[in-house]
């Protein structure tokens, strides 16, 4: 189990030097709007699809560790890609594009196969205790990745994101050839590339207990035509809803940081660690308040927290209104992955939640991309500022989760979870949201016997 965690350090030191910074690369490359929503919402799109591909791998398969060494060992190639192209300024907007696309599906496709693999390795007994300590140690290497990757850039980079008048320029339509910079860029995806390596070869060297497969996918058909699958499609559309309206805004905050307000990469890090540090912290406090009062309420006050996390940029003239910003981001993000994966739980069987988890991955991701691309069209249709691009997600935002007490209604056959069988995993970083967490959808910290009875014959539809 060791050699997991170092992996798990290995994976959060990629994400954390590398991942972080890929829109601040858009930046320097002069990637129009457009180019600069792609690159946060395409990825996320493509990793949902990627999930439901590892799905439908492993339903033929009888062992998950190739698909997990082989997706980890694409990854690192991409960003090893990445590096060469950024050290000899070949770099373009389209390439990062495609890169962190392409980076994005292997990531989730290998993901999703770890976490089954992972799910059936770790005893039922310890598994809330064993992921409690993998995910302090890979929280605390993303903190220190973000950090080191920041100053590598102050290093490499002397001149600052001085891209910002460029991207401005080709957001206006002007023709822009010029390409700053990229060295520090160059070293980041390189180090990122490294770990991701050194990650695959610990995912080689680890055990892998006997696979079964995974249930036909009838199972979940059926399930999803109850009342109870019919009020899970409920709670899947009505985030998807949500996501779309915040990702009208999302992937605009970096641009604002570093164009609008000219931070520098010090300044910029500091942002992007304050929203990990606050959803770090903040977690064990959502979890002993869904432990109080339940999924539902908590879901639904961190939703309305969730819609004014823009009112802060409507002012913002410098990084103490950012920091400030970033906090509620990350406090907020918290309570609401939380507070969700925990109703998901709540309101499904353990044979049918890989398929409803890659049903919400695909609805929100395909959500996330609508929303940065009606974005990026108000930008160039209407020439919106990025401050009045927040007011609009800000609206739509508070109206979605003033909604969803109407979609998402109490459920009588709900069975309330303790917070140890709340189980997450790091999947990446969000620019909003600080670490991308994914459920670990074997989740319950029961003997296994009393596992299988609850999903019995008598106990699903």
């Amino acid at each position: 189990m060791r050699l997991s965690i170092i992996e798990g350090m290995a994976f959060a030191l990629m994400v954390g030097v590398g991942e972080t910074f890929f829109l601040a690369d858009a930046i320097r490359l002069s990637a129009s709007r457009l180019q600069q929503g792609l690159v946060v919402s395409l990825p996320l799109f493509a990793g949902a699809v990627g999930s439901v591909t590892s799905l439908l791998l492993l339903a033929r398969m009888r062992s998950r560790k190739p698909l997990v060494v082989a997706s980890a060992c694409l990854q690192a190639l991409v960003l090893a890609a990445l590096s060469i192209a950024s050290a000899l300024g070949r770099s373009t907007p389209e390439l990062l594009i495609a890169a962190t696309t392409l980076g994005a599906i292997c990531g989730q496709t290998g993901g999703a196969a770890w976490s089954s693999w992972f799910g059936d390795l770790v005893p039922a007994s310890s598994r809330g205790r064993y992921f409690g300590v993998r995910n302090r140690w890979i929280y605390l290497t993303t903190f220190c990745g973000v950090l080191v990757g920041g100053r590598l850039l102050a290093w490499f980079e002397p001149h600052g994101p001085i891209a910002g008048p460029l991207a401005a320029a080709a957001n206006a339509g002007l023709d822009v050839g010029a390409r700053v910079g990229g060295t520090g860029f160059a070293v980041i995806y390189g180090v990122a590339a490294c770990a991701r390596l050194v990650s695959s070869l610990l995912h080689l060297a680890s055990p892998e207990p006997p696979f079964g497969g995974l249930a036909p996918r009838a199972r979940a058909a059926r399930f999803m035509v109850t009342a109870q699958g019919k009020g899970i499609a409920r709670l899947v559309l009505g985030g998807a809803a949500f996501y779309a309206t915040v990702y009208i805004a999302s992937p605009y905050f970096a641009p604002y940081m570093l164009e609008e307000l000219r931070f520098e990469y010090w300044q910029y890090t500091l942002a992007s660690a304050a929203v990990i540090v606050a959803k770090v912290s903040f977690l064990p406090m959502w979890g002993r308040t869904v432990d109080q009062v339940g999924a539902r309420p908590v879901y639904l006050v961190a939703a309305l927290m969730t819609s004014i996390v823009p009112l802060p940029f409507l002012w913002a003239d410098g990084l103490g209104w950012v920091l400030v910003a970033q906090g509620l981001s990350g406090i907020a993000w918290a309570g609401y992955e939380l507070s969700n994966f925990t109703l998901v739980l709540e309101r499904t069987y353990r044979r049918v939640r890989p398929q409803v988890f890659a049903m919400q991955s695909l609805a929100n991701g395909l959500a996330q991309l609508s929303g940065s691309l009606c974005g990026a069209l108000l930008v160039s249709s209407y020439s919106l500022s990025l401050v009045w691009l927040f007011a609009v997600s800000l609206t739509g935002r508070t109206v979605i989760s003033l909604a969803l007490p109407l979609v998402l209604r109490n459920a009588p056959w709900e069975t309330p979870l303790r917070r140890r069988e709340v189980l997450f995993r790091v999947a990446g970083f969000r620019v909003s949201g600080g670490l991308g967490l994914r459920p670990l959808p074997e989740s319950a910290a029961r003997p296994r016997r009393q596992r299988d009875a609850a999903d019995g014959a008598g106990a699903e539809p």
